[in-house]
């Protein structure tokens, strides 16, 4: 198991880093018009400290959530989507529910980052599930 998780979170590391730069390459990222509109909108960009920091934390938690999850799916694929799916449900819905209760914002921009974010927790399910099928980790 310790073999599993030493490989596996720099390559989700690696992975959230790479989904980031492409988001900011394609210029996928969300609109924050409504954001500069009511005056709430940062200039600049967070330091790479705090975005790697984020990360860590991430990719140490959909480790654990996937340990957790395995075997019970019926195979590592649908362990690791289901992973994925389950960390979204709360880095998604639960959060923009939150934030508009207690900010009263509008939705957007945090539902589009929030469909970014389901499309790279789902590739990081499955690379959960690649490097436990590799490593021989089971249940």
């Amino acid at each position: 198991m310790w073999r599993f998780v030493l490989l596996v979170v720099p390559l989700l590391l690696v992975l959230m880093g790479a989904f980031a730069f492409g988001v900011d390459m394609l210029g996928l990222e969300p609109d924050t018009g409504v954001l500069a509109a009511r005056g709430l909108l940062r200039s600049g960009a967070i330091p790479w400290t705090w975005a790697a920091g984020g990360w860590l934390l991430e990719a140490t938690g959909l480790t654990a959530l996937f340990l957790l999850v395995q075997g019970r799916g019926g195979s590592p694929v649908l362990d690791g989507l289901v992973t994925g799916a389950i960390a979204w449900i709360f880095r998604g819905p639960v959060l923009i529910v939150n934030l508009a209760l207690v900010t009263r914002l509008p939705r957007e921009p945090w539902w589009t980052a929030a469909m970014e974010q389901l499309a790279l927790y789902l590739l990081c399910g499955l690379l959960l599930a690649s490097v436990a099928v590799i490593s021989g980790v089971r249940r």
